[in-house]
């Protein structure tokens, strides 16, 4: 009995290893002149889609004059680069405040940043339903809980299983030694008696 138990709690565990995907974005390079920016895009859920659970965090020093953002969406011409009409969510910083955006909508949510913090956070927690829709929504930033509206019930803009490009990027001269993390966790576990 041991031994059976040893070995299903191996496969648990092997299984959990492969049920979530992190991709971690680290500082992007400088920008050539103050009124450029600069990008990358990277892939999210490129091994499945059935995601229970979503998070995005974001660091930086946070400035007046710089801007972060991580956009997500679906890159449906294939080209790499997650376009403006391929965007769907943008979550960032920009004017000394955080924002969360429903770009479909044209939908900009600010929130205020904390006047004392020398390093800024932002953190985004998501979790689906059964059929993948947003069911409800976290948020934290160096000042503590926030964008309360959008909690719950977590609006459908937050998360969609089609999404497979993000796209961080930063604007502004001042090296704000930012830090973007997207977590996917797609552990589940059904039980179906008949």
């Amino acid at each position: 009995m041991k031994f059976g138990a040893a070995i299903l709690m191996a496969a648990f565990l092997a299984l959990s290893a492969l049920s979530a995907e992190r991709v971690d974005v680290l500082t992007l390079p400088p920008s050539l002149f103050a009124d450029t920016e600069v990008s990358t895009n990277v892939v999210v859920n490129r091994r499945r889609n059935d995601v229970k659970a979503f998070g995005v965090s974001m660091e930086l020093a946070g400035s007046v004059s710089n801007s972060v953002q991580i956009a997500f969406g679906r890159d449906t011409d294939g080209d790499g680069n997650l376009a403006p009409g391929e965007t769907a969510l943008v979550l960032g910083w920009r004017t000394n405040r955080w924002f969360v955006e429903d770009v479909r909508k044209g939908a900009r949510h600010f929130e205020p940043a904390s006047a004392t913090a020398a390093q800024r956070f932002l953190r985004m927690s998501v979790r689906t339903n059964e059929k993948f829709v947003p069911l409800r929504a976290a948020f934290t930033n160096e000042a503590g809980a926030c964008f309360a509206a959008l909690s719950h019930p977590a609006p459908t803009f937050l998360f969609d299983r089609e999404w497979n490009l993000a796209k961080v990027t930063r604007r502004g001269v001042a090296p704000p030694g930012e830090w973007c993390r997207v977590d996917s966790d797609y552990r589940k576990l059904a039980i179906r008696l008949r």
